[in-house]
């Protein structure tokens, strides 16, 4: 783990307890456009594909100093998984179906229920059993039964801790033109759907409402992709990235982004959702309009507040950008100017390929996706929390990134990479953070290894715990958490076990961290792992197609309570002297 800090402490240099190697650099301030590396245009994923085997590729749109080592123990205040669960399998999705790749693994809890809602399937499952509450159902019929259209995917999910309600958005098929000769169901996708649950049931009553998210270039094939969805203060924030040909005929191409902003009162009405409110701010991409980034997130904040803070990936350079809409959720809301992070690093690139522990074609072909943020940001105590996947410069593996930054002014107050330094075997992806009112920090993310690594190289979903200092510096409280491993060594899309990868290779798109809303201490995590091939030796009752499958899991957290100042400092006292103890230790050895 590696943490950039920003006029850093004795104390924020105590923040690097890990299981692997630890490093630390302190990196003075930046002025907004120092060492900028420009970024190329974002790409389009592919089509959305269904069932074939042989088209086992992608669903949605995308783009795109030796540290000083360091290793004090975290300080552990007894942060461990309490309970977990298997969420929906690609198995269960085909069962119904489905069979989409990645599932964009996405899911939140309630009071008492876990939902997860994913590319293909809807699950409830009780959260103090793991047990599905109800069948689970393909997608289209839940938001057919809220009053919606079916749906191709990318969908998100929430809970509102102040209506004890849920709030999901998805494709919606308003606007779009069916493609009834192709397994991807529709040319083009240009509208979204929001529902919202009567109560805290998810099994209960859902209501739905659409709109036109974005129109395209008048050439047909638009989509309003990669939609990500906040509770914004006194607004509810969803971003698309938007994707159409420029010219009658042409290729599929980025054009710009989209977020559009609704009134979270209007959203949650009795009724169900009321989107009269809606006020979209346009950004095309088309070398004259503002860096207003790429997969635009805004920032999930539960106190009311009419500015609604957002956070992205640049669209033009490897950095983020924040920015705010003022008045948010009214007719009068507007959109601040952009700005690059002010601080923190900016040496870092896309994602490589993870590695995997096996040797040849396939033992680095699994896509990390690319520099975007993870799933969800939110706004705690003024400070907005953020996770990203890099690739740090200098270095031939990936990296989990978690940046606090200055909600107001947008200086970044530290980032911490988990991950080792240049000669780690690991790589880290798709992470994910959930923060607690007291600052309180767990990350969610994927970790795999070279073929030096063993079985312990295997994609797994793992979570580490947080807590935040004063200076906004992240102080390490757990090392490695393993929540789920791989079933098999390798795991590849588009061909069957033992042969070349074939096609995209698309994993993730996210893991997930939330909120326990009835224990602030609990966190609850989502991500994805591989099953077993699809074999006759592993379901003789199948197809035998010998394809791989995914699976995803749900952990349940329990973080201790945040120590007394007083109590804190002694433990920061007692690590001092400890470290010191074992330097003389070393030293008399050294020299007997």
């Amino acid at each position: 783990m590696r943490v950039y800090l920003l006029g850093a402490s004795a104390l924020a240099l105590l923040s690097a307890g890990a299981a692997h190697a630890v490093s630390f650099e302190t990196l003075p301030a930046q002025s907004a456009f120092e060492g900028l590396t420009a970024k190329p245009a974002p790409a389009d994923k592919g089509p959305r594909v269904a069932l074939s085997d042989q088209a086992n590729s992608s669903l949605d749109s995308v783009g795109r100093s030796d540290p000083m080592p360091f290793a004090p123990p975290p300080i552990n205040i007894n942060t461990v998984l309490v309970s977990g669960f298997e969420g929906t399998s690609d198995y269960n999705s085909r069962a119904l179906g489905a069979g989409l790749v990645p599932p964009d693994t996405m899911g939140a809890v309630g009071t008492t229920q876990y939902v997860q809602l994913i590319n293909g399937t809807f699950s409830v499952y009780n959260k103090a059993t793991g047990a599905l509450a109800t069948p689970r159902v393909r997608d289209n019929t839940f938001w057919q039964a809220a009053g919606g259209t079916s749906t191709g995917g990318d969908p998100r999910i929430l809970f509102d801790t102040t209506t004890s309600r849920w709030l999901a958005v998805g494709f919606s098929t308003v606007g779009s033109t069916p493609n009834p000769s192709s397994a991807t169901p529709y040319t083009q996708i240009t509208g979204l759907q929001v529902a919202v649950s009567a109560t805290a049931d998810a099994l209960g009553v859902w209501k739905s409402a659409s709109f036109t998210a974005y129109n395209g270039a008048g050439f047909g094939g638009a989509i309003a992709d990669y939609p990500t969805l906040s509770i914004s203060g006194d607004a509810i924030l969803i971003g698309t990235n938007n994707f159409a040909p420029a010219t009658a005929g042409g290729a599929q191409g980025f054009r710009g982004t989209t977020l559009n902003v609704l009134n979270r009162s209007d959203v949650f009405t009795a009724a169900g959702p009321v989107l009269t409110s809606l006020k979209q701010f346009v950004t095309p991409f088309n070398g004259a309009t503002p860096d207003n980034g790429y997969a635009i997130q805004g920032v999930n904040s539960a106190a009311p507040n009419s500015t609604a803070h957002v956070i992205a990936s640049s669209r033009d350079f490897y950095a983020n950008v924040f920015y705010d809409v003022n008045n948010a959720g009214t007719a009068g809301a507007t959109q601040t100017a952009s700005a690059i992070q002010a601080g923190g690093s900016f040496a870092f690139t896309d994602p490589l390929a993870v590695r995997q522990p096996v040797v040849g074609a396939n033992a680095r072909v699994m896509t990390a996706g690319d520099t975007r943020t993870g799933s969800n940001a939110w706004e705690v105590n003024g400070r907005t929390y953020f996770a990203t996947t890099v690739k740090v410069n200098g270095t031939d593996h990936d990296v989990v990134r978690i940046t606090v930054m200055n909600s107001t002014t947008g200086l970044v107050l530290s980032q911490t990479d988990i991950g080792g330094g240049a000669s780690d075997k690991f790589d880290y992806s798709y992470g994910s953070v959930g923060v607690n009112a007291d600052g309180q920090v767990v990350v969610g993310y994927n970790r795999s290894g070279d073929i030096t690594t063993g079985i312990a190289g295997r994609i797994s979903i793992f979570a580490r715990s947080f807590n935040t200092n004063a200076n906004g510096t992240l102080q390490a409280t757990s090392g490695e958490v393993l929540i789920k491993q791989s079933l098999v060594d390798e795991y590849h899309t588009g061909s069957a076990v033992g042969q070349a990868a074939s096609g995209r290779q698309r994993f993730g798109d996210y893991s997930t961290v939330t909120v326990d809303p009835t224990d602030q201490q609990r966190f609850w995590v989502i991500g994805e792992f591989a099953r077993e091939y699809n074999t006759i030796a592993n379901h003789p009752e199948g197809s035998g197609s010998g394809f791989g499958r995914w699976g995803t899991y749900i952990g349940q957290l329990q973080i201790g309570v945040v120590p007394e100042p007083a109590t804190w400092a002694m433990m920061i006292g007692g690590f001092g002297f400890v470290g010191a103890a074992a330097r003389r230790r070393r030293a008399g050895f050294a020299s007997a």
